[in-house]
């Protein structure tokens, strides 16, 4: 039954209710059949022709409309999922398999142990074997000698010489490999290393520092300490030898 009230638009060409290409001839109370043009409808309009008003809708008929903008795509609805089963998780990598990091401190895994830390602490071995080249007697006076005599002889000692310039150039070097030393500490990635200026108190003192510096740092870098140490024991071992040598030339010389 049509509503009375609401009027109906007038006959005409309007566009397809049904979505179809080609408009579609409106009586005025019912549509024709699509594609199709009747006996009373009017000629076709021109694309350019502008676009009539929509009827109303009636309960007995569809009127024309304007068609409304397209919706919006539904979201595809979730997969189903069976009771009882769970979707494949990928397994997480273990704490085993995580891949190994550079101890801090370090930037590199390079060792601490350079070569100028291993020149300073051997070094003194070779003052070992001047050591008894010294002549006992030359520290002894001899009959008919002054006090300037007796050191005139001491000094021309080979030995004793020898002793004495090794000592200096022993020291001279150990200021600049103890530079080198710590500059290369540096390249490697240890955070402030021992400082060189240390090595004034001795090669002894400057590994004793370096070692526990580095070791505190990295881990590691103990191996120039034990080795110093073994070396100021021989050294001890050998120098008690030489006195007891120069005692015992005392008690047979009086």
């Amino acid at each position: 039954m049509t509503d009375s009230s609401t009027p109906l638009p007038p006959a005409g060409w309007y566009r397809d209710p049904a979505g179809g290409a080609a408009p579609r001839w409106w009586n005025g109370t019912a549509w024709a059949a699509a594609n199709t043009v009747p006996a009373d409808a009017t000629p076709l309009p021109t694309p350019a022709a502008a676009a009539t008003p929509a009827p109303a809708a009636t309960a007995g008929s569809v009127p024309p409309v304007t068609p409304a903008a397209p919706a919006a795509p539904a979201a595809p609805a979730a997969p189903a999922t069976t009771p009882g089963t769970y979707a494949a998780v990928p397994p997480t990598p273990s704490y085993a398999a995580a891949a190994p990091t550079a101890a801090s401190g370090t930037g590199t895994n390079t060792g601490t142990n350079t070569w100028q830390i291993w020149v300073i602490v051997l070094m003194p071995l070779l003052a070992i074997p001047a050591l008894f080249m010294i002549d006992s007697a030359a520290f002894l006076p001899q009959p008919g000698d002054d006090a300037l005599s007796s050191q005139l002889r001491l000094y021309s000692d080979p030995g004793y010489l020898f002793t004495m310039v090794w000592g200096w150039v022993t020291f001279i070097a150990n200021i600049f490999l103890g530079i080198y030393d710590r500059r290369a500490l540096m390249n490697r990635g240890v955070d402030r290393p021992f400082h060189w200026a240390f090595i004034f108190l001795g090669g002894f003192i400057y590994t004793i520092g370096r070692s526990v510096i580095v070791r505190s740092r990295t881990g590691q870098g103990l191996a120039p300490l034990w080795v110093s140490l073994a070396v100021q024991v021989f050294g001890l071992v050998a120098a008690f030898v030489f006195l007891a040598n120069v005692v015992t030339s005392v008690m047979t010389t009086f």
